[in-house]
């Protein structure tokens, strides 16, 4: 055992996932249903008694973060609202960067000084449950409190069929953003994208660009043919043939001059800022610079259909995970329990989305007027529906640093997609030999 854990701890010290905003459900995930969200699966009824009022004496517990300075002054504010309602819990936030938090927290809970309470990527419940050192959420919530999340907000934080953690908000989801004085609505298929993408890239305009060589922005494409980068075992899958036909597409897409010849994020994200993209893929992260920029001139969709198929790009959130030392402790349980009660409440979802434009993981605050007859927030929320829960499992670490060396290798040309495909199962498969 001592040796699977320093052989995954030295993993996950050197792998890095190079997504732009960071998050990581087992690939049975199903799309959120936001047209009738109320509709819920109800958890296993935990074995141990849930404790859901104030602890009697005072208690101090410690809660880790790791977001931007703009949203760490917002949740300091809700700290400040939940200790006014809740005068014998007293909060002490620490801020980490993210890959910080993941190191810091997996080495504070092997050495028996964790903290209570973290707020983290959904990809986090992965190497944190592998490791046995946070509680599984029924352990702490009863079913009344997570059936008022709609399904596919909590998927993304199971392992092992298994909960993990429970959100605040949920998306980190990419979508279709376009600029509206450049092209006046969001084509309807992709191969009406790919129409307009040539006809408006002249001079010094782009009709269409994204992250090229990143795999997070493949997902969707690959979810489009069908595949999907964990089976239901949580067994990489490349070697197949939807994995071929993902990469067949989109170099042809480079071939074709649909999209520059090199783009990563900064690429893409700089065009779309400057007026110069007609249309780019990005995530809900990115929204709010895009509005300074382009005012009433941005437009939001669903990335379009391929031959009639979704794409099917990942969705996760921000889930607060609680350390299993909490368990043993019946105060400081009590505290942490109303603690994350208050935190992914209704009316601090709503704030969220109010704030930050955040889309919820709570069933009702997802009917919010606001979101309707916001085109943006719509938009969005459209994009959301095609989603699948992003893997936390520990294997999805694996797959994703098999996947981009060899992605990157098709859209340069120097290899084939079936090469690829077979470079990758291999790399993916001697990794996951690693953690077992």
């Amino acid at each position: 055992m001592k040796k699977n854990l320093l052989v995954l701890l030295s993993l996950l010290a050197v792998a890095s996932m190079a997504l732009a905003a960071c998050g990581g459900a087992p690939a049975a995930t199903q799309a959120p249903d936001t047209s009738a969200p109320a509709a819920t699966e109800k958890p296993a009824a935990t074995a141990e008694p849930i404790i859901d009022t104030e602890p009697a004496e005072a208690v101090s517990i410690a809660f880790w973060e790791q977001e931007g300075d703009d949203v760490d002054v917002f949740i300091d504010k809700l700290i400040a609202e939940f200790q006014a309602a809740n005068p014998n819990i007293t909060v002490e936030r620490t801020h980490y960067e993210n890959e910080a938090l993941r190191d810091q927290f997996q080495t504070a809970s092997l050495a028996d000084a964790a903290p209570d309470v973290v707020r983290v990527p959904n990809d986090f419940a992965g190497p944190f449950s592998a490791l046995d050192i946070i509680a599984p959420a029924d352990a702490l919530f009863d079913d009344a409190f997570l059936g008022q999340f709609f399904p596919g907000s909590l998927d993304p934080a199971r392992v092992a069929g298994t909960l993990w953690g429970v959100p605040d908000n949920y998306g980190n989801h990419l979508m279709l953003v376009y600029n509206k004085a450049l092209i006046a609505e969001a084509p309807a298929t992709f191969e009406d994208l790919i129409a307009k993408a040539k006809e408006l890239t002249k001079g010094d305009v782009q009709g269409f660009a994204y992250n090229l060589n990143e795999p997070f922005w493949g997902g969707g494409f690959y979810g489009a043919f069908g595949g999907w980068p964990l089976d239901e075992n949580d067994k990489p899958q490349f070697n197949n043939q939807s994995f071929i036909d993902y990469l067949n597409f989109v170099a042809q897409l480079k071939k074709d001059g649909v999209v520059p010849a090199e783009c990563d994020y900064n690429c893409a994200d700089t065009l779309m800022k400057d007026g110069k993209a007609a249309m780019i893929i990005n995530g809900d992260w990115s929204l709010g610079d895009y509005a300074a920029a382009l005012g009433d001139n941005m437009g939001v969709a669903p990335v379009p259909p391929i031959n009639g198929k979704p794409y099917t790009e990942m969705t996760s959130g921000k889930y607060f995970m609680v350390s299993n030392a909490v368990l043993k402790d019946e105060a400081r349980k009590a505290a942490v329990t109303a603690f994350v009660t208050f935190m992914t409440s209704a009316d601090v979802q709503t704030q969220w989305l109010n704030e930050f434009k955040r889309l919820p993981s709570n069933a009702e605050v997802a009917k919010d007027p606001s979101i309707i007859s916001d085109p943006i927030l719509s938009g969005s929320m459209a994009a959301l529906a095609n989603g699948r829960g992003q893997p936390a499992a520990p294997q999805m670490r694996c797959a994703w640093d098999a996947w981009r060396p060899n992605l990157e290798g098709v859209m340069a040309g120097t290899l084939t997609a079936d090469a690829a495909a077979a470079a990758a199962q291999e790399s993916a498969d001697a990794c996951v030999l690693t953690l077992e």
